[in-house]
This record gives C-alpha cells, sequence and structure tokens, in this order.
C-alpha cells in the first residue's frame, strides 16, 4: 500500500511539472514588416502594348518576401493605379509568392482607363499624339487572408505606348508626264507618284509647261487633268494652272517634291532643298559664308559638288546658317548608304565624316537613288 501511494505521488509531480512548462513556453507574436517590401526586378524604361500582344506577359513583378518575425503565410496583393496616391486602385492579382507576371491586357486595360488608344489620328488636350501614358504599381502583404498586419511596398511607375495602328494604303499610283516634266516629256511611263497612307508622292524636275496625270501606264484616256482635281475639291498649288486638260507649271523650273493628299483634298509642290558642307576639313570652316560649298539637287535626289578637302572633319546641314539639321556620318549609315571609304566617322558624339584620304579637290556626289556617297 505505501508503494502504491508513493507512485501515485510520483506521477501528480510529473504531470505537475509538464504542465508549468507548457505554460511558461514561450509565444511567438507577427509583428509589422517595419522594412516594407522591395521590389528586385527591373523595370523598363517603357513598354509597347498592343491588342495583338495582350495575351503576352508585360513584365514579371518580383519582391523581397515580407517579414512578419514568424513563419506564417503571407498573402501578396498586387495593385495598379492611374493615381500614384493610389485613392483608387485595381487588384491585378493575389499570390502567396514573391512574383507575379502582369500581361499586356492589364496594361491596356490602366490604357484604357487613361483614354489612351492606337488611332494614329487623335490627340490629347495639347494635341500631341494620345498613345503615351503612365500608370504605377505598388504590393501590399499581410498575415494569412486578413487585414491585422498589412505592408506595402513603394510604388513603380510603368511607363507605356500603345502601338498606333499603320494605316493601310487606300490609294493607287500614278503617273505623271508631258513637256512639263522636262526629263520625261509625254512618254510613258512618265514618272510614278507612290502611294503611303493616302499621300501620293514624286520628285521630278519642272519646266515651264504642260503635263498631267495618268492612273495607268500606256492609257491616255486614263489622264486626270487639273479640271477633275478642282472638280473634287482640292487646293492646288499657286505654281500650277489650269491649261484645260493638262496642269501648267509656272513657277521656277527646278526639281521639287509633288504631292497629292487624297485625304486633305491637296496638290503641293516642294521645291529642291541644297546641302551644305560645314567642318574643318571644308572651305568655310564651321561657318556658314561665302565659302560654304553648297551640294545642289541636280538631279531628283541626287546632290554633287566640287569641294576642297583636308584630312579633318565635317558634316552635311540641309539649311543654310542652321546648325540642327545635321546629315552626318551616322545618319547616312542608318539610312543604307555605302560611302567611299576615304571617310570614315570621327568616333565621336557628333559622328562627323572625317576624311582620310589625299587632300585636294574632288566631286563629291550623295546619290539617294542608289545610296551612295562617292569621291572623283
Amino acid at each position: 500500500m505505501k508503494k502504491l501511494l508513493l507512485k501515485s505521488l510520483a506521477i501528480i509531480i510529473l504531470i505537475t511539472f509538464y504542465s508549468c512548462e507548457e505554460e511558461n513556453a514561450p509565444i511567438f507574436v507577427a509583428q509589422p514588416d517595419v522594412n516594407g517590401i522591395i521590389f528586385t526586378n527591373s523595370f523598363a524604361s517603357n513598354y509597347l502594348i498592343s491588342e495583338a500582344t495582350k495575351e503576352n506577359i508585360g513584365d514579371r513583378l518580383i519582391w523581397e518576401s515580407a517579414d512578419f518575425g514568424v513563419t506564417t503565410n503571407v498573402t501578396y496583393e498586387i495593385q495598379g493605379s492611374i493615381d500614384p496616391t493610389f485613392s483608387t486602385f485595381t487588384i491585378i492579382g493575389t499570390t502567396n509568392e514573391n512574383n507575379f507576371p502582369v500581361t499586356i491586357s492589364n496594361f491596356l486595360d490602366f490604357a484604357k482607363e487613361l483614354g489612351l488608344d492606337a488611332d494614329p489620328s487623335t490627340t490629347d488636350s495639347a494635341g500631341l499624339a494620345n498613345n503615351v501614358g503612365q500608370f504605377f504599381v505598388r504590393i501590399k502583404a499581410n498575415v494569412g487572408t486578413t487585414d491585422n498586419l498589412t505592408t506595402y511596398s513603394e510604388f513603380e511607375t510603368i511607363n507605356i505606348t500603345w502601338l498606333e495602328d499603320t494605316p493601310t494604303n487606300t490609294c493607287n499610283s500614278l503617273y505623271v508626264l508631258g513637256e512639263g516634266i522636262t526629263d520625261i516629256g509625254w512618254n510613258f511611263p512618265g514618272i510614278e507618284l507612290t502611294c503611303d497612307t493616302n499621300v501620293l508622292k514624286a520628285k521630278a524636275r519642272l519646266g515651264n509647261a504642260n503635263f498631267r496625270f495618268f492612273t495607268t501606264v500606256g492609257d491616255w484616256d486614263s489622264g486626270l487633268d487639273y479640271n477633275y482635281f478642282e472638280n473634287e475639291g482640292y487646293t492646288i498649288d499657286a505654281n500650277l494652272e489650269n491649261a484645260g486638260d493638262n496642269f501648267s507649271f509656272i513657277g521656277t523650273p527646278g526639281i521639287y517634291t509633288i504631292t497629292i493628299d487624297d485625304a486633305n483634298k491637296t496638290i503641293q509642290l516642294e521645291a529642291s532643298s541644297s546641302l551644305w558642307a560645314v567642318g574643318d576639313a571644308v572651305p568655310g570652316g564651321w561657318s556658314f559664308s561665302g565659302d560654304t560649298v553648297e551640294f545642289i539637287e541636280n538631279t531628283p535626289d541626287i546632290w554633287s559638288a566640287s569641294i576642297q578637302l583636308n584630312n579633318n572633319i565635317f558634316r552635311f546641314f540641309q539649311t543654310f546658317g542652321t546648325y540642327d539639321t545635321n546629315n552626318n556620318f551616322q545618319y547616312y549609315i542608318d539610312q543604307g548608304f555605302t560611302i567611299d571609304s576615304n571617310f570614315e566617322s570621327d568616333g565621336g558624339p557628333d559622328a562627323n565624316f572625317n576624311f582620310i584620304g589625299t587632300a585636294g579637290t574632288y566631286n563629291l556626289t550623295i546619290n539617294a537613288v542608289e545610296k551612295t556617297i562617292t569621291l572623283n
């Protein structure tokens, strides 16, 4: 009996001991993440968006996991807004991971909320293209699914450009010929005016004589004369007069760009412009003066001049006395020109021509038809 009492007493003591241990065990309580959430992905300076790519991922947002001081389930909410204060916002999605893919479709939703579109004919209140804007994203984190403990990231700015629709050509080529087109005369096929988004263009040498447009090569009955365009409501350049079945050019003879704008119903002539060589390698140096060499467009899209060159740098300008229209070495490379081996880029930020040949006088030709720059 005594042994039984001792055993019972021992059991009671053990139970009491373990109960005390459990009561004194530490309790871990989640605390707010004072450091917030930090994005770790790199953001593009601009995102191109379109309906055609709306199923694509625009970017994958990645962030450091929120630290609430304990191991616990964390719910992340990806928020977007066109207002950086997030007074109103859209929930893009939720996740328990620390990354989330944002689609182009999401980008388009904010673009539409901003009033952007892909229509090249629309503009904003300042008259600028209505396809550029920005919205903002941030991450909200909370423990579990409640808002008891919540922390946010700083917002990031998403710059977007909605690719504008490219209008399809809605006009057919025209062909111009006549005595007034001095390099062609009354000979088919004449010079073709090609169409680009309702605008027909071609360069031609004009003289003081008559000419006419035709819709079909070799078909004299397909002619479109001054009366036709006048009756259709076109505003016609003052250098052109009605000559019955033809146009008559009364301006200064030379090379002109002929533009027929079917959308705005205009026919315009723009006289050829020269190019000017300026720099240490050419006469006149970096100043525009009487010594500055002028490259004249004697043939459509071909400029040439005799010029003295020494081993130094220069570039071309499109307007005499104006330095902001520089046609430098890189410009012609970007346009696909083959450039004479006596020239190279100077390697500087201005990408000037550097003449490395034998100093002397040359005939320099810029041929935009064949895309060449040659010395002879």
